[in-house]
């Protein structure tokens, strides 16, 4: 079955004008990015990531999820370099809500979450990320043509589009870039089955057709939040399900799973940026198989 792709296509202009700019949002070093207190770390890239593994207090949303003052921080620097840069481009950020863009078509939105995996970054949890995603409105709706994934504490991140995905490592005394590919995998008893928290528990969503799926796959894992997606991405697992997600969360990974290969869908197979849900294979039978379990 040939799934639909979410992702529009972008021009080269585009590309050579915003891959930069997408890079300095989701990259400290220039010192943009600076939480406000952030603690000093000499060696570190100045940012959110001073404030990983040093303590820093957590507040609760009204919606019972965590926030920090990293995660306000990092998304209000964006914020002001985003309006430095491109004062008529729009901005819809999980903290701080949405700035209208304006201005002649096409008109550009940026989507950001400046910390996907709050909880763990507070658990000392090397699984958070970054989200960043550049969307382009023609005059019948954004919808995204750009996106970066990145893990600060990794030195990694993933950048992907139409045309395909790249991964990027600076970390560990290697600098390289390289393509990133999905793995083959066509049967959910081969697969690496990969969620944010496991279906039972307060914060999911889900019921035994989920646990149906658990059973079948040959490793499962809650390696979840942006990160599960980077996995599938880059060929390191075969499946990754969220059943409950906001915008600011699925828009960045479409881009770069599509670039890669992959395949993503809402949980019943639309649009996920429309329905808040996601299933992410590599595609091909794997997915439809997978979709089957959940819905049937």
């Amino acid at each position: 079955m040939n799934y639909p792709r979410f992702t529009n296509p972008s021009t080269p202009e585009e590309r050579d004008e915003f891959l930069p700019f997408l890079k300095r949002l989701a990259d400290a070093e220039d010192g943009k990015i600076v939480a406000e207190n952030s603690v000093p770390n000499p060696g570190h890239r100045p940012g959110f990531l001073p404030n990983f593994l040093a303590g820093i207090r957590v507040d609760e949303k009204s919606n019972h999820t965590p926030v920090t003052l990293a995660d306000r921080g990092a998304e209000s620097a964006m914020r002001r370099l985003i309006e430095e840069n491109y004062p008529q481009h729009g901005i819809y950020g999980e903290e701080l809500g949405i700035k209208e863009a304006f201005g002649p078509f096409p008109r550009y939105r940026w989507i950001l979450d400046p910390i996907d995996g709050t909880r763990a970054f507070i658990s000392n949890s090397f699984h958070f990320g970054n989200l960043i995603a550049l969307e382009r409105d023609e005059g019948n709706g954004f919808g995204p043509i750009l996106s970066s994934i990145a893990f600060p504490a990794a030195g990694i991140r993933a950048v992907g589009g139409q045309g395909g995905a790249v991964l990027h490592r600076s970390a560990l005394g290697i600098t390289s870039d390289s393509p990133m590919k999905v793995r083959e995998c066509n049967r959910i008893e081969d697969a690496t089955l990969l969620v944010t928290s496991h279906w039972t528990t307060s914060e999911q969503v889900g019921d035994s057709r989920m646990q149906t799926l658990i059973d079948r796959a040959k490793l499962y894992r809650t390696w979840g939040d942006c990160f599960g997606y980077f996995a599938v991405a880059s060929g390191g697992a075969d499946i990754m399900i969220d059943p409950d997600l906001s915008y600011w969360d699925v828009a960045a990974l479409i881009p770069v799973v599509e670039g890669a290969g992959g395949v993503i869908t809402s949980t019943s197979g639309g649009n996920p940026l429309k329905e808040k849900s996601a299933v992410c294979t590599a595609g091909g039978a794997l997915h439809e198989e997978v979709l089957r379990a959940l819905n049937a």
